[in-house]
């Protein structure tokens, strides 16, 4: 079972940043823009949580290796209630709130492809390496369309069909 399942969590929410996630950073933000108390915001890792603790509203976890977009922010119902937003926004708030890009899933089955949110807010879709995807590393290898944030990344159009 993943130990987001045993934290008692459906993952509603999964944004992978791609830099530290500072723990105070993010909790000061979701407290002033969604009234969440810092208490219910957990960021360590699932192991070290502690088993008598209450069930938080958001985890933030670091990475288990190096590179990629390791720190993962995860959250269920509760954090859905309380931002009222969607991943793609949620995410969008909190990359300009933490200065950090983030990745969300683009709701397809196809697991290379994801949606880059730059530090600025800005978003669009993108093709992550999938080999290393596959090792639980996201990488980004190109947009498939600019992205005003990002405007050194490569793009290569989404083929038609």
């Amino acid at each position: 079972m993943p130990l987001w399942e045993q934290a008692g969590l459906s993952m509603r929410y999964q944004i992978h940043f791609d830099g530290r996630v500072e723990a105070d950073v993010l909790r000061r933000a979701l407290g002033r823009r969604f009234g969440i108390p810092p208490s219910a915001v957990y960021v360590g890792r699932l192991e070290d949580r502690p088993v008598s603790a209450d069930r938080p509203v958001a985890i933030v976890t670091p990475p288990e290796g190096p590179g990629g977009f390791g720190w993962t922010l995860i959250g269920d119902r509760e954090l859905a209630e309380a931002t009222r937003l969607s991943e793609l926004d949620l995410a969008r708030v909190l990359a300009q709130e933490l200065n950090l890009r983030a990745l969300v899933d683009d709701g397809t089955a196809h697991p290379d492809r994801w949606i880059l949110v730059a530090s600025d807010g800005s978003h669009g879709p993108v093709i992550v390496d999938e080999d290393a995807a596959a090792e639980g590393d996201l990488r980004i290898d190109h947009a498939q369309a600019p992205i005003p944030g990002e405007p050194g990344l490569r793009v290569i159009p989404a083929p038609r069909y």
